[in-house]
């Protein structure tokens, strides 16, 4: 990474590829820490090592880190079809979330999205049944 991840002003921080500076970041209650997440997700290879990652975002006490943690819960999905029982639980605990996020949004807004990218993208046998029950998940080829 040749980039210097200012965690001042968050200048850098979308070429975070390294977990272990996520994780110092969330130690240090970061307020830039989801903008890291965002990017780790997008730049790393297994989705193994994202996932805690993301689970400890979805934890946060900071209404911007949920939130981008659940965008990142969406983008794992889309882009490896993959979601674990934990990140699921915390999504279900989010839906119903109403705290602010800037002003403008709320967390169970962004918890919507993540659901509806899970639902289109991963595997329906692992999603639970709240989950199937809410989500149409993707169009049948068949029209069916």
């Amino acid at each position: 990474m040749a980039e210097i991840l200012d965690w001042l002003t968050g200048r850098g921080l979308s070429a975070c590829d390294d977990p272990g500076l996520l994780d110092a970041a969330y130690d240090r209650d970061e307020r830039y820490a989801g903008t890291a997440l965002i990017a780790l997700t997008l730049n790393h290879d297994d989705p193994l090592v994202v996932l805690p990652r993301i689970r400890c975002g979805l934890r946060s006490g900071r209404p911007q880190t949920r939130a981008n943690a659940l965008q990142c819960l969406g983008h794992l999905a889309r882009l490896h079809g993959l979601v674990d029982a934990g990140s699921l639980g915390l999504l279900h605990r989010a839906l119903r979330d109403h705290t602010p996020v800037d002003g403008r949004y709320r967390i169970h807004g962004y918890a919507d999205s993540a659901a509806d990218d899970i639902a289109t993208f991963a595997a329906r046998r692992q999603l639970p049944r709240w989950l199937r029950r809410s989500r149409p998940g993707p169009r049948s080829r068949h029209g069916h």
